[in-house]
């Protein structure tokens, strides 16, 4: 088997050539996490201060949260595509957005593809090649306050170095795919016609949803959206196998909170279809405290 690989392009992308193993691939979120574990990598290795242990000037830990997370991909490669023993290249290009903030882009392809290994926000945005995962995460350093969970707060870390990093041109800033649908408290389709809704129920799993410093894992919303989505799909008299083989072909999310082990969440969903073509629908998603109303993320799948 061959080894994987990782190494600098330039200076503000990594490359890493690598094989899909079992903790990496499946109808969750592994993939998704994988990614997330990606970009704190490709931050560490670029941006002078490790990610996995980063702290302030007083030694206070801070943490690279994900505040935005978007996949798109098509039938030809999309979140569920890899499998075991699949090769994969990967490539990371970060964007700086200031002392307390940064953008990653991932592209990922089968190997054999042999794509350049480059990527720019010009080509996430318009000039994709088919057959490929697109994915940016938008970060944010933060630290606990004294509330705890609930009480996350702006906190760059010492050595952080970002002036060397390229700027998003403003058209392809991520504030620009998420600005509005925070401030509206969620995503509004433009161009379908709303169908189903329902109200589900989730406790938060302290044996499962947690990372290891004690906050809500930001891979688990996706798990905890995907399975409230599984039951409203059997709800609609929809099978199992059909869930496990629909085409998700973008999803993307706001972590607008965190919360504690055991706390009560209400998932809001509801189905749209497309006012043009009734066999291609989407999902939006709210998840929210339920005793406070505080609301924790929002999303779209489509």
């Amino acid at each position: 088997m061959r080894e994987d690989t990782v190494g600098l392009a330039d200076a503000a992308t990594v490359v890493r050539e690598l094989v899909v193993k079992p903790a990496m691939c499946g109808p969750n979120a592994r993939l998704v996490a994988q990614i997330g574990d990606w970009t704190w990598d490709t931050v560490s290795r670029l941006c002078g201060v490790d990610a996995f242990c980063a702290s302030d000037a007083q030694g206070v830990p801070t943490y690279l949260s994900f505040y935005y997370y978007e996949l798109s991909g098509d039938a030809g490669f999309h979140l569920r595509t890899p499998t075991f023993g699949d090769r994969l290249q990967v490539v990371s290009t970060c964007y700086g957005f200031g002392a307390e903030s940064i953008l990653t882009l991932h592209r990922l392809a089968p190997l054999e593809r042999g794509l350049p290994p480059t990527l720019t926000a010009q080509e996430l945005h318009e000039q994709r090649h088919a057959g490929c995962l697109y994915v940016r995460t938008f970060n944010r350093w933060i630290q606990r306050g004294e509330a705890g969970n609930r009480d996350l707060q702006s906190a760059a870390p010492h050595g952080f170095q970002h002036q060397h990093l390229p700027q998003a041109p403003a058209q392809y800033s991520p504030r620009l795919a998420y600005d509005g649908a925070r401030r509206q408290g969620g995503f509004t389709p433009a161009g379908v016609l709303p169908r189903e809704a329902c109200t589900l129920d989730y406790e938060v799993d302290m044996g499962r949803d947690l990372n290891g410093v004690g906050l809500l894992y930001f891979a688990s919303y996706f798990d905890i959206i995907d399975s409230a989505l599984a039951r409203m799909w059997r709800r609609m008299g929809r099978t199992d196998s059909s869930f496990l083989a629909r085409l998700l072909a973008r999803q993307r999310v706001v972590f607008l909170g965190n919360t504690d082990a055991g706390a009560a969440l209400s998932i809001e969903l509801q189905r749209w279809v497309d006012a043009g073509d009734a066999a291609h629908e989407m999902f939006t998603v709210r998840v929210l405290e339920r005793d406070t109303g505080r609301l924790l993320a929002i999303a779209e799948l489509s």
